[in-house]
C-alpha cells in the first residue's frame, strides 16, 4: 500500500508497510485479505483528527474550544487552513481584530451556518438522547447546540464537541497534503533524515527533537529550510531489520540506493533550529521546527496543561465503560502514562479511591506528575508488578512452630518481620516454607540459606522504608476481592498504533508471549475484583490472540465471568470463529455469535479514523462457596 504524493524533486510519501510474514500471513487469514489491507493502509496514516479530553473539574468543553480557537489564532497554526494562518500573520492587533471581525461577518451572513461536526463520525453511533448519529450527518440544518461547541472565527478551523462523549473536543486535521520540496533557485535542499519512532511523533504534529535525528546534509546552518526524511528498517541479511545509518552521518557519502528508499518516507519541510555542529553534540532540544507537512495536525505540547489531556478515542472510551462512581474503590492496573487513571479520577469526581500501578519506577513518577497537573487528590500510584498484585500469604515453620508476617493492611510497604524473628533464624534448624493457598511445601533450608534469607528481607526492609522518604510509594500486593471495579489495559504487540511505518518487529512467537502475559495478569485482575463488580479489559492491538482468545479464555477459565453489554459503543463487533485460523502453534477460538455485540473492536480504517483497539467488560458474579456479604469485608 503505497501513497500518491510525489513532488518533482523525487521525494513523496509513498510508505509500504513491511510485517513479519508469518505474522502478515496469520493476520490475512484472521481478517480477509481484502480489510487486511484496508487496515494496513490506515496504519501509516495519523488519525486526522485528534482527540482532547476535557478535564471537567478545572474548565468546560465550551471553555475549553473557545481557548483552543484562542490559541490556534495566536500561534498563527490554524488546523487545515495554511491561508488562514498567512493572512492573519503580520498583522497588528488593531488590523487583526478588524480581518476577523469582517471573517466573523462573513460567516454569520451565510445561509448555512459555519458549522463542523467533523468527518468519519460513524453512522451506527447512538446520542445520548437516544438518536442516531446519522440524522447529524444527513441534516446540518436540525444540529442542536447541545451537539456541537464550534468556533465561527475561522470558517477553516474544525474544532467540535464528540456527539457522544460531551467531555471530548474534536481538532479535525488534513492530509496528505502536497508539499512541495524544491530547493531555491535550483540549489538542491538540504535534508535531515530522522528515525522510525521519530517519524510517527512528527506525523501526529510533534516537531523534530534532537534525539530522533539520524542524519543530515553537510553544512547545515541554523534557520536552514530541510527536506526530513525517514530512515525506515529494513532485512540486514542476517534475518534482523537495521535502518542502515549510524547516528550522525553525513548523507552526501552515502550510497544512493539508501537515499532512494528514502525519498519514499519523505513527511515534510522543515526549518533548522541549530546547526550540524550542535545537532549531534546536544542531547536535547528542538533541532526541527516543521513548517509543512505531509499530514497537517496541531501540536498539543503545554497548551491547557491539566485543562485538557491528548488522548486517543478508544482509551477515552475504555475509561467510561468501566464506568466508575464517586466513592469506589477502582485499580487500574498497568496504568502509564496515566491518561485513563485520570479520566477515571475525573468521572468519579475526584470522590473514592483510584490505585494506579506499574513496574517502572519512571512511570509511576509520570503518573503521580500527571495526577497533580489536573489537580487529582484521589489516584495513588504505586510501583507494582502486576502479575504479583494479589497478595500470597506464606508462613515460615520452624521446628513445627510458624512464624509469619503480621497480618497487614492491603496497602502496607513492609512484611514487618520482628527482630526476634530475624535472630531466631540464626539457630541450625531446618525451616520449610509453605504456601497457604497452595497447601505446597518446597524442600528443606539449610542454615546458611535461613541466614541469607533473612539479611535479604531485612535489606528488602530497609530499601522500601529509604524509597518511601523519596515520595515514590511501594506496595506489596492487596488483599483478593478488594476493588469493586478493575481494568486492565494489557501491555500488548501494540499493533494497532497508527501511525506505523513499520511492523516487522513482531513475530509469531512474540505474539504468543504476550497473549500468555496477558493471561497471567487477567488471573491476578479476577480474584481483585469483588463479587458484584466490574472488570474491563482492553489492548490496542489487531491481533486476535490478544484479544478475543483472551476474552474465551476468561470465560471458560472463570464460570463467575460474563460478558456485559457496554456504554457508550463506539466500535464495531469483535471477531467470531478462530478455530480455522492457525496461529504458528495452535487454533484458538475466538467469540462466539452471541459474544460478538458484547465487545466493541476499533479497526483502523473504519468510518471513526482511530487507532486499532480492543475492549471487553466482564461482570464478576458470586465466586463459589461465599455470600454476598464476605465481598464486602474485603472491601
Amino acid at each position: 500500500m503505497e501513497g500518491r504524493k510525489k513532488s518533482s524533486s523525487g521525494y513523496g510519501f509513498r510508505p509500504k508497510l513491511v510485517w513479519n510474514t508469518g505474522v502478515q500471513e496469520y493476520l490475512t487469514r484472521a481478517y480477509g485479505a481484502t480489510q487486511f489491507d484496508r487496515i494496513c493502509d490506515a496504519l501509516m496514516r495519523p488519525c486526522i483528527n485528534s482527540t482532547v479530553r476535557v478535564n471537567t473539574l478545572q474548565a468546560s468543553t465550551p471553555e475549553v474550544i473557545e481557548q483552543l480557537c484562542n490559541y490556534f489564532r495566536k500561534s498563527s497554526r490554524i488546523v487545515g487552513s495554511d491561508r488562514v494562518g498567512s493572512q492573519v500573520q503580520g498583522l497588528d492587533e488593531n488590523e487583526e481584530k478588524q480581518w476577523l471581525n469582517s471573517n466573523n461577518e462573513r460567516a454569520n451572513a451565510s445561509e448555512e451556518p459555519n458549522v463542523e461536526i467533523g468527518p468519519n463520525i460513524p453512522s451506527n453511533m447512538t446520542l445520548t438522547d437516544g438518536s442516531a448519529a446519522s440524522t447529524i450527518l444527513d441534516s446540518r440544518e436540525g444540529i442542536d447546540d447541545k451537539y456541537r461547541r464550534v468556533s465561527v472565527e475561522f470558517s477553516d478551523f474544525s474544532c467540535w464537541e464528540h456527539p457522544v462523549l460531551k467531555d471530548v473536543v474534536m481538532v479535525g486535521g488534513r492530509g496528505p497534503c502536497e508539499v512541495d520540496c524544491r530547493g531555491e533557485a535550483g540549489v538542491p535542499v538540504k535534508e535531515v533524515v530522522v528515525s522510525r519512532k521519530c517519524a510517527e511523533a512528527v506525523l501526529r504534529g510533534a516537531n523534530v527533537f534532537v534525539p530522533g535525528v539520524l542524519a543530515c546534509s553537510q553544512h547545515v546552518e541554523e534557520g536552514d529550510v530541510v527536506a526530513v526524511t525517514v530512515a525506515v528498517e529494513r532485512p540486514d541479511g542476517g534475518g534482523g531489520w537495521s535502518v542502515g545509518i549510524t547516528r550522525g552521518t553525513t548523507l552526501e557519502s552515502e550510497h544512493a540506493v539508501t537515499r532512494s528508499t528514502r525519498s519514499n518516507y519523505f513527511i515534510g519541510m522543515g526549518r533548522m533550529r541549530m546547526s550540524r555542529t550542535a545537532l549531534f553534540r546536544e542531547i536535547r532540544g528542538v533541532a526541527v521546527e516543521m513548517t509543512k507537512r505531509i499530514f497537517d495536525l496541531p501540536p498539543f505540547h503545554g497548551v491547557l496543561e491539566g485543562q485538557i489531556f491528548l488522548q486517543n478515542l478508544p482509551s477515552i472510551v475504555a475509561a467510561r465503560v468501566l464506568d466508575p462512581k464517586p466513592g469506589e474503590r477502582i485499580l487500574d492496573m498497568c496504568a502509564a502514562p496515566g491518561g485513563k487513571t485520570t479520566a477515571i479520577g475525573i468521572l468519579m469526581k475526584d470522590q473514592g479511591e483510584v490505585i494506579a500501578l506499574d513496574r517502572s519506577h519512571n512511570k509511576v513518577l509520570d503518573i503521580k506528575r500527571l495526577a497533580d497537573e489536573m489537580k487529582l487528590t484521589c489516584i495513588q500510584a504505586y510501583k507494582l508488578d502486576a502479575t504479583k498484585s494479589v497478595k500470597q500469604e506464606h508462613v515460615f515453620v520452624l521446628n513445627g512452630d510458624s512464624i509469619s508476617p503480621s497480618k497487614c493492611s492491603s496497602d502496607s510497604t513492609t512484611a514487618n518481620f520482628s527482630r526476634a524473628e530475624i535472630d531466631s533464624t540464626k539457630q541450625p534448624h531446618d525451616v520449610v516454607m509453605s504456601n497457604k493457598q497452595s497447601g505446597t511445601t518446597t524442600t528443606s533450608l539449610s542454615p546458611y540459606e535461613i541466614k541469607a534469607a533473612a539479611r535479604k528481607e531485612l535489606r528488602r526492609m530497609k530499601n522500601r522504608l529509604a524509597s518511601d522518604k523519596a515520595a515514590l510509594q511501594r506496595i506489596k500486593s492487596f488483599q483478593p476481592q478488594s476493588f469493586h471495579r478493575v481494568l486492565l489495559d494489557a501491555p500488548c504487540s501494540a499493533l494497532g498504533l497508527r501511525p506505523r511505518l513499520f511492523a516487522g518487529e513482531e513475530t509469531l512467537e512474540t505474539l504468543r508471549q504476550h497473549s500468555c502475559y496477558q493471561r497471567k495478569l487477567l488471573d491476578q485482575a479476577v480474584q481483585l475484583v469483588r463479587p458484584g463488580g466490574t472488570l474491563v479489559y482492553s489492548t490496542c492491538t489487531l491481533n486476535p490472540g490478544e484479544n478475543e482468545a483472551v476474552v474465551r479464555y476468561a470465560l471458560d477459565t472463570y464460570q463467575f465471568l460474563s460478558l456485559m453489554p457496554q456504554e457508550p459503543r463506539i466500535g464495531g463487533q469483535g471477531l467470531v470463529g478462530g478455530l480455522d485460523v492457525f496461529d504458528g502453534m495452535s487454533y484458538k477460538e475466538w467469540l462466539r455469535e452471541e459474544e460478538k455485540h458484547l465487545v466493541q473492536r476499533f479497526s483502523p480504517g473504519a468510518s471513526y479514523d482511530t487507532i486499532g483497539f480492543f475492549i471487553a467488560k466482564f461482570a464478576v458474579s458470586l465466586k463459589m462457596g461465599q455470600s454476598h456479604d464476605d465481598s464486602f469485608s474485603q472491601i
